[in-house]
């Protein structure tokens, strides 16, 4: 698969097959991930791998808890909307069951103060981790559950013994996707490109 396909067919997978992700793809998967550029090359990220199903299902109760009452706090989602976060609920009530999940981190004391920076930072791995997994047939969903205090964080960190100085940024769920996809819906660039001034 080349660079563009890989680009041109990422999906998020919502569904995946039971099966365990060997050691070494998730290596490979996250070898990729840090090859990645970053500010000042400071290269600030940490992966937390959790695959044991035990620990999995602990994490779902804060994320989903926070989730269910940000939806209950916001507005009344209809049409396509609801669907989307139908299927985000779903996903949550299903953590275990997804072979393995990544909690895309980055270590504050080795990253500039700046939140555009580390973010700026952490990000492109993230992609390149996506790209990588697409590219060795497994699925990915990116979600930011778990990332804040208002979606779990502190809980999350103290289940998997995350440091204080280490900030996650976001997780991706993996595993072989159960549903074939076909490449993503997305307007024409020209609706959103701007040359020279806007």
């Amino acid at each position: 698969m080349s660079i563009l396909q890989g680009i041109n067919t990422l999906r998020s997978v919502r569904r995946f097959k039971p099966d365990p992700v060997p050691d070494d793809v998730i290596r490979k998967i996250l070898e990729a991930a840090t090859r990645a550029a970053s500010g000042s090359n400071s290269q600030p990220w940490e992966f937390v791998v959790v695959r044991d199903r035990k620990v999995k299902a602990r994490l779902t109760e804060p994320m989903l808890r926070t989730w269910l009452a940000r939806l209950g706090t916001g507005p009344k989602m209809i049409g396509r909307m609801k669907e989307v976060y139908d299927d985000a609920t779903e996903m949550l009530r299903n953590t275990e069951n997804v072979p393995a999940i990544v909690f895309c981190c980055f270590d504050t004391n080795r990253v500039s103060k700046s939140e555009e920076v580390r973010y700026a930072s952490i990000l492109p791995s993230v992609q390149n981790l996506m790209l990588a997994a697409h590219a060795l047939g497994l699925g990915t969903c990116l979600t930011v559950h778990g990332s804040t205090s208002t979606r779990g964080e502190p809980e999350v960190k103290k289940i998997l013994g995350i440091p204080n100085n280490i900030k996650i940024a976001c997780l991706v769920y993996l595993g072989y996707p159960a549903v074939k996809l076909g490449p993503p819906r997305r307007k024409s660039v020209d609706q959103y490109s701007h040359y020279d001034r806007w």
